[in-house]
């Protein structure tokens, strides 16, 4: 029943129309929607779609991973733009450095014959900090102390449409226009999901300006938005959603009058980006996401797009508030790059049979064949066949709706039993089943090679010199400076409390506020002091004296902290100046929620806050500030910069009490390749560390943090069947939500050179227990 199909490779069977760009790459073209299609030059195509993000990849990475995405049957990627990656300044756009160069990016999608869909926003959420929006954009500072965000207010208006304009000006040459892949646009992102925080009218004005001001920046352009069906009919309203398919009859078309093709933006697949540090990991059946996706399809769908086909990793600082540095544990294509068994043949399977049948699919136009209801408990079928020719291919869902009751009917002439939760695939001529939803049998596991690399020529560490406010001179000699990152620092001291990013303009997670306390007799008398603020960030040390006291970590937004702090040791009489040291430690803002122009992080920095020392409110103290570490400013992380550093053995620390806030520099020759025809993949194993700052040859892998998920005894068994969400199938109850950190083999030096693996430690740790996992794949896909 196969014959016909195109051979495209060894392993992926497809229809001519699975790559419909390929027909128009490099010439002019128009792109149009119907009830039931999409349309370039009015030709009907089906679009499947995977989301991939750019800044969350290896720049030496981006061609494979595009193409392995590809390798699953997609003939379009989804992508965000994220503004503060971008306008790293008000006014001053960065294109081309770390991994930013989206051009390159979508030119790779391009000679892949994919087409794009733009996610421009510019609020994204996708887990990045403040939902990719810069952090510069909120209340406080004086230019924007009047700034409502996603609403009716002329100072975001005016900001989100010069970003949008940016936007479009630096990426046009790739668009639809120019015979480039982008032949889609969205404005906005799942207002929807927070239109209720303000006033109806303003929700429904703002959204009529942003599709407005959309097609006044592009007119030529096919714009959509997401989770928003109070939309003028230029911009199409798309889902965002575990299930499409009843929302494409019953909401979508409805509201729209069978004008709108049915978009998909995002159905979540696995883990889809939003684990947070402390928590056991989402994983999403892989019969579910299957079954989702044959309902939507039969039921009218125009594209549909997986979230996350390829997630990637959170490098640097970019990733949300407690949200972890592998952005999607269980995506069809795993972190380190090879496909994941959970998923990959099974998603495959399915995305190149309905490759095969678009011919059928898009043969009735907009008169699209009924539901049809074969029982009364659940099951439906649709047929695809072509009104005018017979012979011509056609295809039939059979689709149960049921969650509990596997079925068996009757089709003409022939008996199917569908399982549970679980659709049909039907070729209409021989019918036979080429796919089913519930049936793993498809699904081949990869079989993977690993081992454990710890063979480091030296594991050194230096403290971190930033609480004395000293740096090195001459390997062994201290002298105070001024760190670079104070070069444009709005306050040197004040009498109130800064908020954490107006402080630091965004340039490290770390702040440390300094102040001094002149302490009574009843101080000395007690020797223990009583220290109570609220603390709006993820980790908080406390020194008096320059003498480590406590150190606290929260995830919460906002914690009340009280700590009783001992002097015994300090030596201090009455009338002494005592000095108090706090350094707050932020995972950045939320990606998602509404009011985000108030969002601060900190110490007390509120109007209302009071920072009690004793009993005395030390709030309106002079207060002095150090942004960051010293560290950080003089790139220990980076081999150029430490090679002259009073490095010592690790065995010199480990032989005394270990200390807080350490770099550590662990040096090792890259390993030969585990199996011969596969390449190398690693990921460093943090068994022994806390929370801290990870990098490989200066580059930085993001933040690592390994707190273990909360035990759950026995774990509830994981049912495909039934509506999905998170809570449902949770897996590593127990233990690191994240213990492993992925790094490019491209990092790595070649012909005999040292490696640098440089990490930054809050707390005291073991890096002797450190080591590189290396995984290699044994079969080919």
């Amino acid at each position: 029943m196969f014959s016909g199909i195109v051979q495209c490779s060894s392993s992926t069977r497809v229809s001519a129309s699975y790559l419909p760009y390929l027909q128009f790459r490099d010439r002019p073209y128009n792109v149009t929607g119907s009830m039931r299609s999409l349309h370039l030059n009015d030709v009907p195509i089906l679009v499947q779609s995977g989301s991939i993000h750019y800044a969350r990849i290896h720049p030496d990475d981006w061609l494979s991973m595009i193409q392995l995405v590809k390798l699953t049957g997609i003939n379009c990627i989804s992508l965000y733009i994220f503004w503060s990656y971008h306008e790293i300044e008000p006014g001053v756009y960065d294109w081309t450095s770390e991994r930013r160069n989206i051009t390159q990016f979508i030119e790779l999608a391009k000679s892949e014959g994919l087409l794009v869909l733009l996610r421009i926003g510019p609020y994204v959420d996708a887990e990045w900090s403040y939902g990719g929006l810069p952090v510069w954009l909120r209340q406080f500072t004086e230019k924007y102390k009047d700034i409502e965000i996603r609403t009716v207010n002329q100072l975001w208006q005016m900001e989100m449409q010069t970003f949008t304009t940016a936007v479009v000006k630096h990426l046009s040459p790739l668009f639809a226009s120019n015979g480039g892949p982008i032949f889609m646009l969205q404005i906005e992102n799942e207002y929807g999901n927070i239109a209720h925080a303000f006033p109806p009218g303003d929700a429904t004005a703002y959204m009529q300006w942003a599709s407005d001001m959309a097609h006044s920046v592009c007119s030529v352009c096919y714009w959509i938005t997401c989770r928003y069906e109070d939309m003028d009919v230029k911009t199409n309203n798309a889902n965002n959603d575990y299930y499409s398919g009843d929302w494409l009859r019953n909401v979508h078309w409805t509201k729209h009058n069978n004008t709108q093709p049915g978009i998909t933006t995002e159905n979540w697949i696995g883990s889809p980006g939003w684990t947070q540090f402390g928590s056991a990991k989402p994983h999403r059946p892989i019969q579910d996401f299957t079954y989702s996706v044959v309902q939507y399809v039969a039921y009218g769908a125009a594209m549909h797009n997986t979230y996350l086909m390829y997630g990637g990793t959170n490098y640097g600082r970019v990733v949300g508030r407690t949200h972890t540095t592998t952005y999607s544990f269980d995506p069809p294509i795993l972190e380190i790059g090879i496909p994941n068994n959970n998923h990959f043949n099974h998603l495959r399977h399915l995305l190149n049979t309905i490759n095969y049948y678009v011919p059928a699919l898009l043969s009735v136009g907009d008169n699209l064949p009924p539901l049809v209801n074969i029982t009364t408990k659940g099951v439906v079928s649709v047929i695809y066949a072509s009104p005018s020719n017979t012979s011509a291919q056609s295809v039939i869902f059979l689709i149960n709706n049921n969650d509990k009751l596997d079925q068996t009917v009757k089709l003409e002439d022939s008996f199917y039993t569908v399982s549970a939760w679980s659709a049909l695939i039907i070729d209409g001529h021989s019918k036979a089943v080429v796919y089913n939803s519930a049936n793993l049998s498809d699904n081949t596991p990869f079989k993977l090679a690993t081992a454990q690399f710890k063979n480091f020529s030296s594991i050194e560490y230096i403290p971190e010199p930033s609480l004395n406010s000293l740096v090195f001179k001459n390997s062994n000699k201290y002298e105070s400076k001024k760190s670079s990152f104070h070069a444009s620092l709005p306050v040197t001291n004040t009498t109130v409390m800064q908020e954490h990013y107006s402080t630091t303009l965004d340039k490290s997670d770390y702040l440390t506020y300094t102040t001094s306390v002149q302490l009574t007799e009843f101080d000395i008398e007690l020797q223990n002091i009583t220290l109570t603020l609220p603390m709006r960030c993820e980790s908080l040390f406390i020194f008096l004296n320059r003498k480590w006291q406590t150190s606290i970590f929260n995830q919460q937004k906002e914690i009340n902290v009280s700590v009783i702090l001992n002097i015994t040791d300090l030596n201090l009489k009455t009338y002494d100046t005592i000095e108090l040291k706090l350094v707050g430690a932020t995972m950045r803002l939320d990606s998602y929620g509404i009011h985000f122009e108030t969002l601060g992080r900190g110490l007390a920095f509120q109007p209302n806050d009071t920072v009690m020392f004793n009993g005395k409110n030390i709030i309106s103290n002079k207060w002095n500030y150090q942004i960051g570490l010293t560290g950080e400013d003089k790139q220990y992380f980076n081999p150029n910069n430490n090679t002259n550093l009073p490095w010592k053995p690790i065995s010199n620390q480990l032989s005394t009490k270990l200390s807080n806030f350490n770099w550590y520099r662990l040096k090792f020759q890259t390993p030969g390749n585990l199996v011969s025809n596969s390449s190398n993949l690693y990921q460093v194993n943090m068994t022994g560390m806390y929370k801290g700052l990870l990098y490989m040859n200066g580059y930085s892998l993001g933040r690592y943090l390994t707190i273990n998920a909360p035990n759950k005894d026995p774990v509830p068994p994981c049912d495909y069947r039934g509506s999905y969400d998170p809570s449902k199938c949770r897996y590593d109850w127990g233990k690191p939500t994240q213990i492993l950190y992925h790094f490019s083999a491209h990092l790595l030096n070649k012909n005999g050179i040292d490696n640098e693996l440089i990490i930054f430690e809050e707390t005291d740790a073991v890096p002797t227990q450190i080591y590189i996992q290396i995984t290699a794949l044994e079969s080919s896909y």
